[in-house]
């Protein structure tokens, strides 16, 4: 709720400037989103490709949803996975959710959690990062209830990349107990 009421206190003292040329610069409060803008990073990674999938999730909640608040939150997640530093999910307890909501959302960011205690950002670094980009675009999308669609995609974006995860995973098991245990 703190969210909205200083989007809404931003919006309304800045509607007036709005008009015009003046709109683009309106937004320039936002210095992270500007400077996701045109962000490029080559190097491999999950802090890279993490930095990657917040980048394009803030610059589709500015540039598609106006929604420069969670934009600019996102975009300063970008901005420190970039730099190399450790980036956790997010905490459910820093967005106002239904209850109905929590378990799912819980048992996710947990299993998430456990993968990461796996290793897996080591051996699944894309699906890694991709597994807690959408994580971090449910709990938002949640938060707001009201794009179904949007809620459904995250969550599918989640589950899909978590079962690339969890298949790295078992493989890695998988040839640990071959090497550690081979047939006679």
């Amino acid at each position: 709720m703190k969210r909205i009421l200083t989007a809404f206190a931003v919006s309304a003292m800045l509607i007036p400037a709005a008009a015009g040329p003046a709109a683009a610069q309106m937004f320039q409060l936002y210095d992270g989103v500007a400077a996701v803008r045109n962000q490029a990073d080559a190097r491999d990674g999950f802090e890279h490709s993490l930095a990657a999938e917040y980048r394009r999730f803030a610059l589709y909640e500015a540039d598609d949803m106006a929604d420069w608040i969670d934009a600019e939150h996102f975009a300063e997640k970008t901005l420190a996975s970039a730099r190399g530093e450790t980036v956790p999910p997010e905490d459910l307890a820093d967005w106002q959710l239904g209850e109905a909501q929590r378990p799912a959302l819980q048992s996710s960011r947990d299993r998430l959690i456990s993968a990461f205690d796996r290793d897996s950002r080591i051996l699944a670094p894309h699906a890694s990062a991709r597994a807690q980009a959408q994580f971090d675009c449910w709990v938002e999308q949640a938060e707001e209830g009201h794009q179904t669609d949007d809620i459904a995609a995250c969550r599918t974006g989640f589950l899909n990349a978590m079962l690339e995860v969890d298949a790295a995973l078992d493989a890695w098991d998988n040839a640990r107990i071959e090497r550690d245990y081979p047939a006679k």
